[in-house]
């Protein structure tokens, strides 16, 4: 099996996509707890998915959905390996997971949700999927389900899952009995949670704002409860779709929400000085869908290909584009002041009821938002640290270093999370060395907050970053005043065989820590833990 830096794509085959997508976890026989973590990072899916993003891993989703927008499905599709088992279940995965992640917070992401449900249950029919594919490859079968806004779709999916849930726990092998329990009954649990979200309001409210549809009764009271499920937070509205749809809307020439013509966006370009004529040009859209006119996820979905990578930034940097796609982060987070975007936590950045009608407002441009555009410019971002003790606001920069203070509250975590991509970009760190240095330090950082403390009162976390770039090397330190930790052999290193359910997803986040830097050590000092990790960095 090839390693997680070296996997690619390379050729359009069902097996390419097979071995891309599910990894070392292929049948029952595989189902091992790090082959599923190491699968649910990158799939950003389960109990053991986290916020960050696998940078390579996302590449490839999007070139393959750009493919698919050049060629359509039907050509995309065309061979007849396709329809083999091993095509049908490949082609399943591509068009129901690819765009969700390639076109996160945007109607684009659900684009073949009626389609992929489809095939899905004609799959399911009669118990087919049984003769055809494993306990593994039938997860992928029944995904698409759980993704239809139909209720009758959503009982099948609970039927399904409830089955494969206890197929799986039957199939592997003894000693991994414990982990494929937890897996299983944890991805039933979300199953349980679409389906109530179904029968309670016959649709998925978190994607309300996406697909610009105003809040019904009792969905906004559903939305702010703290018991939402944690997979409705994953897709939060792109405010760079929203903004330049807004600016088409008001340029003039536009045909209502969901459909641009030609002299609008004929319009905009020239407001950003590109010419339509130019042979980089995305006025060919027109030409690939046939019409004078197309709809507005098409056109953006086209101003994503790398041919016009160029024209779309200078259509983000339009002013007008600028003051609107500020207006809607000012809509979408809960802090109006700091508009980074993207959040690093959806959860707790995100407004969790987003006011649509707001939204829809400036999007249409039917009536001004209300922040002025110099208002918005204005704003700046900023820590907010509300109550506890005084901490120091933001990241302090020190030679070659960087040091953190923050409080073990996970809302803390998007801090780190920017200044720790900062750091990275200042260092030219290559995307996979970013993406595992984050999500060390998102790991010991949860850790602490969650295990390190046996009072509730507020404590200080100092996370210090220094770069030796001569020889390329990292040197993280995390010092916080917490409970003494566990000898690092056990803390980072948990025995497959004795891991207990509760504590499955911390002990693998540790144990991913281990595999990916170079040297930990620990040591106990005045009360206080001194956490010490080295990692080399590519150039």
């Amino acid at each position: 099996m090839k390693s997680e830096e070296s996997i690619r794509v390379l050729e359009r085959s069902p097996e390419a996509v097979l071995d891309f997508w599910l990894g070392r976890l292929r049948t029952a026989a595989d189902a091992s707890r790090e082959n599923w973590q190491q699968g649910m990072l990158r799939w950003r899916i389960g109990p053991f998915a986290r916020s960050i993003e696998n940078p390579q891993f996302l590449r490839i989703q999007c070139e393959w959905c750009e493919q698919m927008h050049r060629e359509g499905l039907d050509r995309f599709f065309r061979h007849p390996v396709w329809e083999t088992p091993k095509g049908f279940l490949a082609k399943l995965i591509v068009l129901d997971q690819f765009p969700r992640s390639a076109y996160r917070g945007t109607v684009l992401a659900y684009e073949n949700d009626s389609l992929t449900a489809s095939l899905s249950r004609q799959a399911c029919e009669n118990d087919r999927e049984f003769t055809h594919y494993n306990v593994i490859e039938r997860f992928w079968i029944y995904m698409p389900l759980s993704h239809a806004e139909d209720l009758t779709l959503q009982e099948i999916s609970l039927e399904k899952f409830a089955r494969w849930s206890v197929d799986l726990i039957a199939e592997a092998p003894p000693n991994r009995r414990r982990i494929n329990q937890f897996v299983s009954w944890s991805i039933i649990k979300a199953i349980i949670e679409h389906s109530e979200a179904l029968l309670l309001f016959d649709r998925f409210p978190h994607r309300n704002a996406i697909h610009q549809r105003l809040h019904r009764g009792g969905e906004p009271q559903y939305l702010v409860d703290a018991l939402r499920p944690l997979w409705s937070f994953t897709q939060p509205p792109d405010p760079d779709y929203f903004a330049l749809l807004g600016a088409l809307n008001r340029i003039g020439g536009g045909s209502g929400k969901t459909r641009i013509t030609r002299s609008a966006l004929t319009s905009l370009l020239c407001a950003a000085g590109l010419s339509p004529e130019d042979q980089a040009s995305p006025m060919d859209v027109f030409d690939l869908v046939g019409d004078d006119d197309v709809p507005w996820s098409v056109l953006y979905r086209h101003l994503r290909l790398p041919e016009h990578v160029r024209t779309f930034h200078r259509l983000r940097q339009l002013p007008q584009v600028v003051d609107l796609a500020n207006a809607v982060k000012t809509l979408i987070l809960k802090n109006g002041e700091d508009l980074t975007w993207p959040p690093k936590s959806a959860k707790y950045s995100v407004e969790p009821a987003i006011d649509v009608a707001a939204l829809n407002a400036l999007v249409l441009g039917a009536e001004e938002s209300g922040a002025t555009a110099s208002e918005l410019q204005d704003g700046s971002a900023s820590y907010n640290n509300n109550g506890g003790e005084a901490l120091p606001e933001g990241p302090a920069e020190m030679g070659q270093g960087l040091t953190l203070v923050v409080r073990n509250d996970r809302g803390d975590l998007e801090q780190v999370a920017a200044a720790v991509d900062d750091f990275a970009d200042r260092y030219d760190f290559p995307p996979q060395d970013g993406y595992q240095v984050q999500l060390c330090i998102e790991e010991i950082f949860m850790y602490i907050v969650e295990h390190g403390y046996d009072d509730t009162g507020t404590h200080r976390i100092e996370i210090q970053l220094e770069m030796n770039e001569g020889e390329r090397r990292l040197a993280i330190k995390v010092i916080n005043d917490g409970q003494e930790l566990e000898p690092v052999s056990s803390l980072f290193q948990p025995s497959p065989d004795t891991i207990q359910e509760e504590a499955v997803v911390d002990g693998l986040g540790l144990h991913l820590v281990h595999t990916y830097v170079d040297d930990i050590r620990y040591r106990r000092e005045h009360g206080r833990n001194h956490l010490s990790l080295s990692k080399s960095i590519g150039r």
